[in-house]
């Protein structure tokens, strides 16, 4: 069997409901991780998250308002957002007595303003190979990852600031924002995680964590350790070692 060289993430709601599209990906051997996902059906890569509406859903979503707020937060935290539409447009708008007008003033409205790109598929077959060829243009030939956290653009600096450090391994929230209070900057953290002085018993068995960072609940020898370890390890390294 060929190496699976693609992944990409489904949200847990989208693919309770379309298993059918999940078998095909899986199928084209690619790596499908389910998860909830805030603001896509589908993750492809950093910059590209994709909304999969049927066409009826998709009408519907005009007509009582939901689409504009998704496609803004799309908009807000994906720089290459896409809306698949699956189905027969006609047929659905027959069945709605909708409006074309109001329907394509609003698609309009989604590449124009939010910068969409909006691709229509027949099924939910083509609906899998597109999702599959996008996945092996931006992994494969533009080299990109998929980035699982997302934060929105329009957030203030310091609700940046906490999701930032909220990134840490074993560091919520809660204990972000109790070092940004202490530090102030997201700077001064990094640097104090990366000197602090860390005491290991004569019997090696019991580590006691020294300097600033005591003062701040939660924090200990064990994050310490690891967060140096992430900041002071060489990247290029870390990926020759793991190739090999």
């Amino acid at each position: 069997m060929s190496e699976t060289l693609i992944k990409i993430c489904v949200d847990s709601n989208e693919a309770s409901s379309r298993k059918d599209i999940i078998n095909f990906l899986r199928l084209s051997n690619v790596e499908v991780n389910i998860q909830k996902l805030s603001v896509c059906d589908y993750l492809i890569s950093d910059r590209c998250g994709v909304e999969r509406k049927n066409v009826s859903d998709f009408l519907s979503s005009v007509k009582d308002g939901r689409l504009f707020n998704q496609v803004k937060d799309m908009a807000e935290n994906y720089e290459r957002p896409i809306l698949i539409l699956e189905g027969k447009m006609n047929n659905a708008l027959k069945r709605s007595r909708m409006k074309p007008t109001s329907i394509y003033g609003a698609l309009s409205s989604v590449i124009l303003d939010y910068n969409f790109n909006v691709i229509s598929t027949e099924d939910s077959e083509s609906t899998s190979i597109f999702l599959q060829r996008l996945a092996y243009r931006e992994q494969i030939k533009e080299q990109r990852t998929i980035q699982i956290r997302t934060i929105n653009r329009s957030l203030p600096i310091h609700m940046q600031q906490l999701y930032l450090l909220a990134g840490f391994p074993q560091i919520g929230t809660a204990t972000a924002e109790d070092l940004l209070k202490h530090f102030d900057t997201p700077l001064k953290i990094i640097e104090e995680f990366a000197n602090a002085n860390i005491k290991t018993s004569s019997t090696g068995k019991t580590k006691k964590l020294e300097g600033p960072l005591t003062e701040v609940k939660g924090i200990g020898p064990a994050i310490v350790d690891y967060a140096k370890i992430l900041l002071k390890s060489s990247y290029n390294e870390m990926c020759s070692f793991e190739q090999k």
